[in-house]
């Protein structure tokens, strides 16, 4: 077990902290910025550790990255229909709506940083005070990094002397050929969701969930992602919707020339699955340029919009009273 910290430039004369996690089974790299996954190393049925994880190259180029390449979003992810919520008016990012908390998000700023490790674990936690995004505050955030054996877990923390809201992820983009051999297409992807979130020409919900059933969103069995693709000419970027009942919220993405498996579990309502087809920006990632269906975020959270849907549940953090949510990414080969 290992932990190593170097200082990085982000241009214009400013820095952040790279953190390199290491243990028998994953290498793990941070970014303070933003409180970034930035790469994980993992092993193939040969025993190869390469890269899974699209990283925006050079770091630098995380100041400007609109994708959200392996960022921690928050306070709240995904869309706010007008970016108004009741008196609270949101900066417009995105057509006429909120997205992924604007351009003062948390994806955007400095996290101050501290770690821990023993003979079996290493914790690295992300802090940050919000009083930039624009939601009620201040918010006393936290990200927890927590890696033992072939499992990283992220947990988000928030806290506030005020009625606000918290619905963050991490949005982390997967490809497990290593090093980008391939796209995602042939990658095989399971999700125990029966529903989607159906939604207008802006990605804003309707109000109604649709089934899985006999349509290309049908992951409830694990089939390669392209079976989607071909059906959707604009690709995924669709809300899973996990059953209230459900016991297991999972999604498992394998790529079977590697080996690789990955498990992605949390208590989170629902999880976006973007395949990234409509790629149009000039964008290195792992030092490549990047390209459409490079790699398939996985984001879980709670359904987007969801103040304006109070019948689905709450994403209120009430005053004086913290909140956790956590994601759960274990690593092996099959």
């Amino acid at each position: 077990m290992s932990v190593r910290v170097e200082k990085v430039s982000m241009g214009e004369g400013k820095t952040t902290q790279l953190v390199r996690l290491e243990n028998a089974s994953l290498t793990v790299e941070l970014v303070a910025y933003g409180a970034h996954l930035y790469r994980v190393l993992a092993k193939d049925r040969q025993g190869i550790a390469e890269n899974v994880v699209l990283n925006v190259t050079p770091i630098s180029a995380l100041a400007t990255d609109l994708q959200y390449f392996g960022a921690t979003v928050g306070p709240v992810a995904g869309r706010i229909k007008q970016a108004q919520i009741g008196d609270l008016s949101l900066e417009v990012n995105d057509n006429t709506n909120s997205l992924h908390s604007g351009s003062q998000g948390w994806s955007f700023q400095e996290w101050d940083l501290d770690w821990q490790e023993s003979d079996d674990e290493i914790t690295v936690t992300f802090s940050y005070i919000d009083h930039k995004s624009g939601f009620p505050g201040p918010i006393d955030a936290q990200v927890i990094y927590h890696l033992i054996d072939n499992q990283l877990s992220i947990t988000f923390t928030g806290e506030s002397p005020v009625a606000t809201f918290f619905n963050p992820t991490n949005h982390g983009y997967f490809n497990l050929s290593g090093e980008l051999k391939t796209d995602i297409r042939q990658q095989i992807l399971e999700i125990s969701a029966d529903h989607i979130l159906d939604t207008d020409a802006e990605l804003i919900p309707t109000g109604l969930f649709l089934p899985v059933a006999e349509t290309p969103y049908d992951f409830t069995t694990a089939k390669p992602v392209e079976n989607a693709l071909n059906a959707l000419p604009s690709g995924l970027d669709t809300a899973f919707v996990f059953d209230d009942h459900a016991g297991d919220h999972h999604v498992t993405l394998y790529d079977k020339a590697s080996g690789r498996r990955l498990d992605v579990t949390s208590e989170a309502r629902s999880v976006i699955i973007y395949s990234v087809s409509a790629w149009d920006r000039d964008t290195q990632v792992n030092d490549h340029p990047m390209a459409k269906e490079l790699g398939l975020a996985i984001e879980f959270q709670e359904l987007q919009d969801l103040p304006h849907h109070p019948e689905w549940g709450s994403i209120a953090l009430l005053p004086d009273e913290k909140v956790s949510k956590t994601i759960h990414y274990r690593f092996g080969v099959s």
